[in-house]
């Protein structure tokens, strides 16, 4: 018997102040993915046509999926690519970040509204989702692993196959510094850097 084990996408983030935070994202549904498997399959060829693959396409997933479903006349819109397949991909997607009382979690679409997470940050976090999704869903189920660790090693991501609540709790607790003086923050001093 062998037991069939859900991937799921872990990326660490690195702040100024040497605390981590981690966006953790769960697969799509298949339903999901059958009812955008055109762009989504568009999506992985002109990754790889391209010559982007695992090295650039984890940075561009995102915006060559808008510029395709754009082309295709399906990206905006009820039930367009944005609303739904995009939509879908940040509702599976939490973020872990240090807190005064350990791992506060924060939806992804929060994180982006609160600032926890930047611009710049956001970019990047989405196109690794985008290409994640994609090469999820369209590799065989026997490649998936070895080919999204490889893939996610190249752009300091990883693959787990921890759901949400038992990657949290498998991470270092997360306490607040001592007071020095200085002004009092929450830093994550055991979190691992």
């Amino acid at each position: 018997m062998r037991i069939d084990r859900k991937l799921n996408l872990v990326i660490p983030i690195d702040r100024d102040d040497g605390a981590r935070i981690y966006i953790h994202s769960t697969p799509i549904s298949l339903a999901v993915f059958e009812a955008h498997y055109l762009v989504m399959a568009k999506t992985f060829a002109a990754i790889y046509n391209e010559g982007l693959g695992v090295t650039a396409g984890p940075r561009v997933a995102a915006m060559t999926m808008k510029k395709i479903a754009e082309n295709l006349g399906v990206w905006a819109g009820e039930g367009g690519v944005e609303s739904s397949l995009v939509n879908e991909m940040k509702r599976l997607t939490n973020v872990l970040a240090p807190g005064a009382n350990g791992w506060d979690t924060v939806p992804y679409s929060e994180a982006v509204k609160r600032g926890i997470i930047d611009e710049d940050e956001a970019s990047e976090v989405e196109n690794a989702l985008a290409f994640f999704t994609v090469a999820y869903r369209l590799h065989r189920k026997t490649e998936r692993e070895a080919i999204l660790n490889g893939a996610s090693r190249l752009w300091g991501g990883e693959i787990s196959s921890l759901p949400f609540t038992e990657f949290r709790n498998s991470l270092p607790t997360s306490t607040p510094a001592a007071n020095t003086g200085a002004s009092q923050m929450a830093t994550a001093s055991s979190v691992p850097i």
